[in-house]
Order: structure tokens, then sequence, then C-alpha cells
């Protein structure tokens, strides 16, 4: 197809994609590259930041006393892994959405209610964990599973707090020991109230 042509030095036409990139854009070009090097090596650092979370939830599971898998706990370990340093995924706010939607699921589910169970459930935990300044997403959908399956007391506790709990220390210390150890780096320490 036709390519542009430009008049170079000497008055001779030559195509574009045969001149040299212009010094200007040279740093742009340089930067460019550091930024998708550095976008790649923080995509693995989330994903090995994952990979501990969950192989933590699984052994706990397998050889643990509870259970500590459920559909959440993925949620969970997305937002620990790709945004760690956000105000709402500090621990006290991970812990306390679910110990706030844990207590309401077992409300509702005491309560009998059958139909709309599940979006009284989910409406009272997002008006309590906005109440308390502990708004995480995550614990909106356990509620809504722990309705769902109508879980009993321990419900409270497992699988959505021991897990969420897990990922939350698991997350710490994967932050404070490899990622230092990958990026050279030292992350912000969180603190846990």
């Amino acid at each position: 197809k036709h390519q542009p042509y430009r008049l170079g030095p000497r008055t001779s036409l030559r195509s574009a994609s045969d001149q040299p990139a212009a010094p200007r854009y040279a740093l742009a070009h340089r930067l460019c590259a550091i930024y998708r090097s550095q976008r790649a090596m923080d995509s693995i650092i989330a994903g090995l930041s994952a990979l501990t979370g969950f192989a933590a939830l699984q052994l706990a599971s397998d050889y643990g006393p509870v259970s500590c898998l459920c559909p959440s706990l993925g949620a969970v370990a997305v937002l620990l892994s790709c945004h760690p340093n956000s105000p709402a995924l500090e621990p006290k706010t991970i812990i306390g959405a679910h110990v706030i939607a844990g207590l309401v699921g077992y409300a509702v589910v005491r309560s009998g209610f059958t139909n709309y169970g599940e979006a009284i459930a989910v409406v009272l935990t997002v008006t309590a964990m906005s109440a308390t300044k502990m708004v995480h997403p995550p614990a909106g959908a356990y509620v809504y599973w722990y309705v769902n399956k109508r879980m009993g007391l321990m419900g409270i506790l497992r699988p959505g707090l021991v897990g969420a709990a897990l990922l939350v220390a698991t997350q710490m210390i994967f932050n404070s020991t490899l990622k230092p150890l990958l990026t050279g780096k030292k992350d912000k320490k969180k603190k846990w109230f």
C-alpha cells in the first residue's frame, strides 16, 4: 500500500518507515518499555500473591479442622493481590465486614425469610458496613451465599471470616517477605486495627 513520503536531509524521497525515530521520541520509547516491564512485574507479583493466599486456604481446608473456601474469597484474593494498598483492604475493614456479613446472614436465616432473604441480607449488610465505615464488597457476596446456603451459627466464623483472616495474614507475610525480594522495595505496613 501507499506509504507517506518525507523529504530527507538530501531532499530525496524516503519512506516514513525507513527513517529512524527522532531523538525527542527516544525517551518516550524508553519510558514505554519501562512501563511495560513494570506492569508485567506487577502482574507476576499479583499472581504469586494470589497463589500463596489460595495455597494457604487449600492447605487449611485439606489439613485443618475447618473448611476455608467459599466463592467470595476469590474476590478478596483478587483485591488483595492487585490493589494491596487500597484503604478498603485494610485488615480491620476486611475482618470487620466479614463479621458484619456473618451476623446479618445468621439473623436473616434465623428470622425465616424465605422470599428475598438474600436481597434483605445484602441490603442490611451494605447498610451496616456503610454505618461502621468498613465497606468491603466481597462481604456482600459472602452474606448472599450464607443466606442462600442457609448456613447455621458456625457460618459466622467459617468459611468467610476464617478464610478472609487467613488471606489477610498471608498477604501481609507475602508483602513483608517475598515481595521485597522480588522488587527490591518495601511495601507500607498495614495495621490490624
